[in-house]
């Protein structure tokens, strides 16, 4: 390690090798340790069974969930640097396969897609390309000698290996089988509404045959989920109709749907 001068008492110019210099400021690895310290757990994503998927698909005898995590805060809950996703336009989507039919599937997720309106379908990313868009690059830590670039390391390796960990594996399910993993696709970062978008996902049969499935998906980053009381888990509440003013016998009537739908009938209906 080369190292630098510094001026001694007498006046003269001493060398003094900068791994003693750090290590003689045992608060420098302190903060070190704080920082990687710091890091949350990810939070673990246990399967759903199929029924509580609210985006899913079947054929063959073989079911597909589609779970799209757009809302930050989801992100941010479950993976780790999680905060940097939704700004570096990375989009993971949970997918859920359950092979109820008599054959062995394979499945690879790299054939998958995500189809949005006005846009080419997008092939998934790899984990290590998922990673170094969301991996931490500027910090306060780099202004530390040594330390620095090692605190940064240290957090950015987790990162990588909680990305790769819930990544969908290739390989074969056998019947009666279950596989879940996340497909990690890349979005425009102002990208709000997953309105119109379709998650193409595809399983082959031992004969070769394609089972490819289309499945419409929807989600909002600034909206909240809710629980229906007599829903699946995960699928949204129904919204309530407005309360409307009092109208005249001769007014017409206005009905509005629970799916935000309006209907105008006239009196002589």
């Amino acid at each position: 390690m080369a190292p630098f001068d510094q001026t001694g008492n007498n006046g003269s110019r001493v060398q003094v090798n900068s791994r003693w210099a750090v290590a003689g400021c045992p608060w420098l690895w302190l903060l070190a340790l704080l920082a990687v310290g710091c890091s949350r757990a990810p939070t673990v994503v246990p399967p759903q069974p199929m029924e509580a998927q609210h985006f899913q698909g079947k054929r063959g005898g073989v079911s597909v969930g589609v779970d799209p995590y757009i809302m930050a805060d989801r992100v941010v809950q479950t993976f780790r640097g999680g905060d940097n996703f939704a700004g570096s336009g990375v989009l993971p989507i949970q997918v859920t396969i359950e092979n109820g039919s008599g054959e062995e599937i394979s499945v690879n997720s790299r054939d998958f897609r995500l189809a949005r309106p006005d846009a080419q379908p997008a092939a998934p990313l790899s984990a290590q390309d998922a990673f170094s868009l969301v991996k931490l690059r500027i910090q306060y830590w780099a202004l530390i000698p040594i330390v620095g670039t090692s605190v940064t390391a240290a957090r950015n390796e987790p990162i990588l290996k909680d990305l790769e960990a819930r990544q969908m594996r290739e390989g074969n399910i056998p019947p009666g089988g279950t596989t879940t993993g996340f497909v990690y696709f890349q979005v425009d970062e102002a990208l709000k509404d997953l309105a119109g978008a379709v998650m193409v996902v595809v399983a082959k049969g031992l004969s070769g045959q394609d089972l490819i499935y289309e499945i419409a998906i929807e989600g909002r980053r600034d909206m909240t989920p809710r629980i229906s009381p007599s829903g699946p888990a995960g699928s949204p509440a129904p919204s309530k109709p407005a309360p409307s003013e009092p109208k005249k016998p001769q007014d017409p009537t206005r009905i509005e749907g629970t799916g935000g739908g309006v209907i105008i009938r006239s009196p002589a209906q």
